[in-house]
């Protein structure tokens, strides 16, 4: 699903084009997304139409979260929390979400990084029922 979404981010590491929001789900693992160095760091996909999100894939580089929050938005705007995870190690993370209702915004906000660096994500992923 998210292949067909459009991303940004609050940050790119070092603004490096090779690191740009684009390339979170460009189905590609050799490419990555990497912040800038704060915790509060986030990457967002806009859906190409409103979902009902049942899971997130999050597969990260060496530079993860040890805390971050699923949250999505219906408008872009206001967000809601729909999972928090605390990962014991880097690596892939499945994430369920209660599909409820449909959004058109999936986002993971870092809380806590586990390293210096920034956050750095190969891909994310989004899965669900269009809601049309």
């Amino acid at each position: 699903m998210a292949p067909e979404g459009t991303a940004t981010a609050s940050s790119v590491e070092q603004d490096l084009d090779r690191l740009a929001a684009r390339y979170v789900n460009d189905g590609r693992l050799e490419t990555r997304w990497a912040s800038g160095y704060a915790d509060d760091a986030w990457v967002r996909i806009e859906l190409a139409e409103p979902t009902r999100v049942a899971a997130v894939t999050v597969a990260w580089e060496s530079a993860c979260a040890k805390e971050y929050a699923v949250q999505t938005s219906v408008d872009g705007t206001t967000w809601r929390t729909e999972a928090t995870q605390r990962p014991d190690s880097c690596g892939n993370d499945i994430v369920r979400l209660p599909a409820d209702e449909a959004v058109r915004y999936v986002r993971v906000e870092g809380v806590e990084r586990r390293t210096t660096w920034g956050y750095s994500i190969y891909e994310l992923g989004v899965y669900g029922t269009p809601a049309s």
